[in-house]
């Protein structure tokens, strides 16, 4: 079913050998073999044929008595293969000229040319994102997005020794968290106005025997943040207690963390806080509404602007920005 005049059966063979070969579609052969059968059977001129019954019976090796209105066999497999075209078209097909479709509800494929649309819908978005963003930019929003949110850990009584071993092990993930800076033993925290700035907050390591307890809170309004892993019972033992801190730091201290989640709930989020978590979000569902989200997020950065790539590593990410940390 060709969905536009012009697109030639050559077109559609090299737009499914494209896919077939990728390394999205690697791990699949048997969506490999769904996605080839459906499409050479719309070549043949043999679409009436794409039923459930077919399907199951030539790719899916079922037998002659297989029902495919008790049996969702081939309806659970038509959803996975949406679900990896998506994820193809979103990442290494991203610049193919025909993309293949199956719609909802059926098994006929049909074809996109991109190439031939107006404006690619995720183009047009970048290109709408550009034209905002030349009307608003200014120094007080270049500013807004070179923020990360700020921890300073205070430091352990003397003689508390569980605390001190927690708080040193935490500071070691100062140079691997691109998310939240871990503020300098000596570095004090700024004000704005005789108040803390918005994105900087307090952790506080106390113990009580063995027990170590901690602590988080936001310094301009004083509110409690809340932590996961916030009580541990330990040993005493000092590569214990720095399992536990990397726990601690991996769970809060990240873009899923409670720093980021209390700053998203508070309307504290900056440009910058908003781009790492849409380009993290990307990494993780790889689907053509993150992937514009993500690639919206990035054009706002100075040193992306220009850039025609997403950009998933989150450190060179942050370097390209040519924003300070």
């Amino acid at each position: 079913m060709l969905t536009e005049t012009g697109i030639d059966s050559g077109e559609v063979s090299d737009a499914l050998q494209r896919v077939l070969r990728s390394r999205t579609f690697a791990r699949s052969e048997k969506l490999r073999s769904f996605l080839k059968f459906i499409v050479e059977m719309e070549q043949l001129g043999l679409s009436h044929q794409l039923k459930g019954y077919t399907i199951g019976i030539d790719v899916f090796s079922r037998s002659h008595g297989f029902d495919p209105g008790t049996d969702p066999l081939v309806r659970v497999q038509a959803g996975k293969l949406r679900k990896l075209l998506n994820q193809f078209y979103a990442c290494e097909g991203r610049d193919d000229p025909l993309r293949i479709r199956i719609p909802l509800g059926g098994y006929v494929p049909v074809y996109d040319r991109v190439a031939s649309q107006a404006i690619d819908t995720r183009e047009r978005d970048i290109k709408f994102l550009d034209t905002e963003l030349a009307e608003v930019e200014n120094p007080a929003l270049a500013d807004d997005k070179a923020s990360l949110p700020r921890l300073f850990i205070r430091r352990p009584d003397g003689d508390d020794l569980i605390a001190s071993i927690f708080v040193n092990a935490t500071r070691l993930w100062s140079t691997r968290l691109w998310a939240v800076c871990i503020a300098g033993p000596s570095e004090k925290p700024s004000f704005e106005g005789g108040a803390p700035h918005p994105l900087h907050f307090e952790l506080k390591a106390q113990s009580l025997g063995t027990t170590l307890k901690l602590s988080m809170r936001h310094l301009r309004s004083g509110s409690e943040v809340p932590i996961s892993m916030g009580v541990c019972e330990t040993s005493g033992d000092s590569l214990e207690i720095g399992a536990f801190a990397n726990g601690f730091a991996g769970a809060n201290l990240t873009l899923p963390g409670s720093i980021y989640r209390f700053c998203h709930k508070n309307d504290l989020s900056t440009g910058q806080m908003q781009c790492l978590d849409a380009t993290y979000r990307y990494t993780l569902e790889r689907s053509d509404a993150s992937y514009i989200n993500a690639r919206q997020s990035q054009q706002q950065w100075a040193g992306l602007c220009q850039s025609s790539e997403i950009i998933t590593e989150m450190t060179r990410l942050i370097a390209l920005s040519s924003l300070p940390r």
